[in-house]
């Protein structure tokens, strides 16, 4: 149950849609966090401490939108940026940002972290008067809605417990539960660098992902969430 708690707490930070309204760095408090997942590991197996988690999601190669530039992250903490080295850290502060420090060339830059509204992707807002950054997965395509492999899924579907989703032309998201109240969102069609279509919900406190193949003239959809087996239909009302 501890364990469960502790992922839930930052599951719930990690993808929040925004930061807090002043943009300056606190204190830091990542000492003080991971002390506490420290302690729990007495207790909990395989109760990782929380600036690592963050290390080791953001450890991937980014391509920043808009832009030429290119982050490679690892998770040891170095990496790169367009060929040139750098060093990392994630943590947290008193603000409640996830925070980001980025060390290049003498040079420091601090940024909050928070979820976009693609679900792949980071906002980096600059807590020391730097540039805000979108961060984007660089293996990913991103389609748009005059891509006949993305626009087949806009409009209503039902799943197989009578949930229904709403996905309209502006990447905005309505779910319909059958047992509970509607929520909002948004979602991003993408290709990965198997030519494997994916979709990504994101709404607040978290994302999830399916993979997708669209069927019997586009009024029905398998999909699968990656690294499972268990394949679902939707249809399209």
């Amino acid at each position: 149950m501890k364990k469960t708690f502790l992922v839930l707490i930052f599951a719930a930070a990690f993808f929040m849609t925004g930061c807090s309204g002043e943009e300056k760095a606190g204190e830091s408090t990542t000492e003080d966090v991971d002390q506490y997942a420290s302690e729990m590991q007495e207790n909990v197996d395989g109760v990782s401490l929380p600036s690592e988690t963050v290390t080791k999601t953001i450890a991937k190669t980014w391509r920043v939108a808009d832009s030429e530039d290119m982050y490679v992250l690892n998770e040891d903490g170095t990496g790169t940026k367009n060929g040139e080295a750098l060093t990392f850290k994630c943590g947290f502060d008193d603000e409640k940002h996830i925070t980001l420090q980025i060390m290049m060339d003498g040079a420091e830059e601090l940024y909050a972290i928070s979820a976009d509204t693609t679900g792949y992707g980071l906002n980096l807002t600059s807590l020391n008067k730097g540039e805000d950054i979108w961060l984007l997965p660089a293996d990913l395509e991103f389609l748009d809605m005059t891509d006949e492999r993305a626009a087949g899924i806009v409009g209503e579907w039902t799943d197989e417990s009578g949930n229904k989703y709403v996905f309209k032309d502006d990447f905005q998201l309505e779910i319909k539960d059958s047992d509970g109240p509607d929520t909002e969102g948004t979602y991003s069609v993408v290709v990965d660098s198997e030519g494997t279509l994916l979709f990504n919900i994101a709404v607040s406190g978290g994302a999830l992902e399916y993979e997708y193949t669209l069927e019997d003239d586009g009024n029905a959809m398998e999909i699968r969430v990656p690294g499972t087996d268990s394949v679902h239909r939707w249809t399209k009302e």
